[in-house]
């Protein structure tokens, strides 16, 4: 069983800080939950839409690993928020060590004091805070983020883009998409469609091998934690989704729908995956499966094509790091490389360089669109 560590927010909260904001115009300081809505207001404004309330309270709040950790830099006279900041505690572990885990994001300045240097002031006061070393935070930075990480002088935690594959299932939806006509894209699916289930087939035979069946699951359970440890781990860095956080992740999303299944053998899970399905896309967020020799994780595969294929899906994407485990069978079973441009940042001051090596990293799509 993977234990879901207790949530240290007060303590965080209580920590005395070694800075106070340099500009007297502005304080910075750490939010309660009670605040959070204001939080969420700045959010909407500074990206010029309003984000459904039950998103916010899914990943603020119901967060079974803890409540958000949001810094804020407040106008001292009119009490208004101007910028923030939120960091989600999420489970990180170096080999078989539990980390101070943090999953950052919805950093956001309201659009008349963007651009002002409040980010300066609010990140000298977060880092003064005596844990800030012992954490290890990853992001998914968007290019403006990136920009103002390099300026401050951070640009050693960028990781670099995460590489991607896609397999197709339906060639015709990926060329209309890209503007083919309807009529060609038919034709020319037509032909491609059959070729490319060839190289699929040709990819998974050894799923064959594999006896067990595929399963929906509907909620996981601790059971799930044992094949999470012994498919998942990773001497350096990883992320232990165990069963509370993998339902909170995922079957109970507010706004995206996902469909998880497993391979059992004997009655027990032997593997799963868990699938983002959009329209006509597909993302495989999660993979947790026994790597090759073993043919499971060929067989888990093969019943993720079948589920992608029921949902009326033209293509498959997926991204990791380089040394993802899994990428051979992925290229094996069809899987183009393609620019993702989901970018990895990651920062632990207590570890040093090795934490901003992306090879050190083994990380899902879950640990990064949380959208």
């Amino acid at each position: 069983m993977i234990p879901t560590p207790k949530d240290m927010f007060e303590a965080w909260l209580a920590e005395p800080l070694g800075r106070e904001c340099e500009d007297p115009r502005f304080d910075v300081r750490r939010a309660r939950p009670e605040e959070f809505e204001r939080i969420w207001d700045v959010v909407d404004a500074a990206f010029g839409t309003q984000r459904p309330r039950a998103a916010y309270e899914w990943m603020y709040r119901a967060n079974p690993t803890g409540l958000a950790r949001c810094w804020i830099l407040e106008e001292r006279a009119s009490g208004r928020i101007l910028k923030t900041g939120a960091e989600y505690p999420w489970p990180i572990w170096y080999g078989d060590r539990v980390e101070r885990g943090l999953l950052a994001g919805d950093a956001a300045t309201l659009p008349e004091w963007q651009r002002k240097g409040l980010s300066a002031l609010r990140r000298t006061v977060r880092r003064s805070h005596p844990w800030y070393p012992t954490f290890c935070t990853i992001a998914g930075p968007n290019e403006g983020s990136r920009v103002v990480s390099a300026k401050a002088g951070d640009a050693d935690s960028l990781t670099g883009d995460l590489p991607g594959g896609v397999a197709v299932l339906r060639a015709s939806g990926v060329l209309e998409r890209v503007g083919a006509p309807g009529p060609v894209a038919a034709v020319l699916g037509a032909l491609a469609d059959p070729l490319l289930g060839a190289q699929r087939a040709l990819g998974l035979r050894r799923a064959r091998r594999a006896p067990g069946r595929i399963e929906s699951v509907h909620r996981f359970d601790t059971a799930y934690d044992e094949v999470t440890l012994r498919t998942m781990s990773w001497p350096k860095y990883w992320c232990p989704h165990n069963a509370d956080f993998l339902n909170w992740r995922y079957l109970d999303h507010p706004l995206e729908r996902y469909e998880a299944i497993a391979l059992v053998e004997d009655e027990r899970p032997v593997g799963y995956a868990v699938l983002r399905i959009a329209g006509r896309e597909a993302g495989l967020a999660e993979f947790a499966a026994e790597a090759s020799p073993s043919p499971r994780a060929a067989r888990l595969l093969a019943g993720v094509f079948e589920r992608v294929r029921e949902a009326g899906c033209a293509h498959l994407s997926f991204f990791s790091t380089n040394v993802w485990r899994h990428w051979p069978l992925f290229r094996r079973a069809g899987f183009l490389p393609y620019r993702t441009r989901n970018h990895l940042e990651a920062t632990h001051r207590e570890a040093g360089a090795v934490a901003q090596d992306m090879r050190a990293w083994q990380i899902t799509p879950g640990d990064r669109d949380y959208h």
